[in-house]
């Protein structure tokens, strides 16, 4: 047998820190972070005039121009044009609810109490967040791109998505400034589908008739888990999350398991890490893991499949 080679055991978690809670953090650094813009509420015979944009570039000044932004820009040449960027999340627990907080910070130059054609370029654009099991896309409904998705229509929200403000920055706006919008006071529920991922959408629905430009630079996603867990550990006896995760999974477990050992496999069979579980909730160093698919073992009847994915 190939021996087995043990990793160092991370302490177990501080009491302070909410298992139930999985945040995802986006700011561009690197790319564009799995997120994809796209566009609704126009015509497609006439989507040249709308001047649509869609790209990953640095902040414009007067801001830090060394961070990067996802930058979106439209000209409404109607009543509607719907600007959205979306993402799938995966690692969640699958079949679970979840309440989720977005929080975005972006840059806007468009004014409060001005006066524009259809509605105002600040209040008259509503911003928008929510999540889906079905990827939001645009579809040909009648003449024009609609949604596929529940968004509601300009400062309405939908089934899908939920109001979180608009884009004005003040009064006495002229430039770009970096201002933030978010749902923390009517958060967004969500039940993961069979394999815990979900869509989150983010987007402007505008009443504003003139170009509207956003410059995305950070995102951050809070999922957590008010119900449910417990019961799907009592079930299954164990969970295993982030999955996918890249350097640290942890593992929370029924106290009946305690003091039980674990085993992790490969796909071939091999133990690549094996020891004793001491406390419900326990840290494992997977960093020297490669990529693959491995499985955890407790006895001979729980087990749960994980991904190792690296950066």
């Amino acid at each position: 047998m190939k021996k087995i080679k043990l990793l160092f055991i991370i302490a177990t978690i501080a009491f302070t820190t909410n298992i139930n809670a999985q945040t995802y953090s986006y700011d561009f650094i690197g790319g564009y972070d799995g997120w994809i813009g796209d566009f609704a509420d126009y015509p497609p015979v006439e989507s040249i005039i709308y001047e649509l944009e869609y790209t990953r570039t640095t902040l414009p000044a007067p801001l830090n121009t060394s961070k990067y932004a996802l930058k979106i820009a439209g000209t409404n040449r109607s009543d509607d044009l719907f600007m959205f960027i979306k993402r799938k999340i995966t690692g969640l627990i699958p079949n679970t609810t979840y309440q989720l907080q977005v929080q975005v910070d972006f840059a806007s130059n468009a004014p409060t109490n001005a006066i524009g054609v259809g509605g105002p370029p600040g209040e008259g654009v509503t911003m928008k967040a929510g999540a889906t099991i079905t990827e939001p896309n645009k579809i040909i409904i009648g003449s024009d791109y609609r949604m596929n998705i529940d968004k509601g229509n300009q400062s309405v929200p939908g089934v899908d998505m939920g109001r979180i403000g608009h884009i004005g920055v003040s009064d006495t706006t002229t430039e770009f400034t970096l201002i933030n919008r978010n749902n923390t006071a009517n958060l967004f529920t969500i039940t993961t589908d069979a394999n815990g991922e979900v869509w989150v959408c983010i987007g402007t629905d505008s009443g504003f008739e003139g170009r509207t430009t956003l410059y995305y630079n950070q995102i951050t996603l809070t999922f957590t888990n008010t119900l449910g867990l417990d019961d799907f550990i009592l079930t299954k006896g164990m969970i295993v999350y982030p999955n996918p995760a890249s350097d640290i999974i942890t593992v929370k477990i029924n106290p009946l398991l305690l003091g039980q050992n674990y085993k992790i496999i490969d796909q071939v069979g091999r133990f690549v890490l094996a020891d004793k579980l001491q406390s419900e909730i326990t840290s494992i160093n997977i960093n020297e893991l490669p990529f693959g698919i491995y499985f955890f073992t407790i006895g001979e009847n729980k087990m749960q499949t994980f991904k190792v994915m690296k950066n």
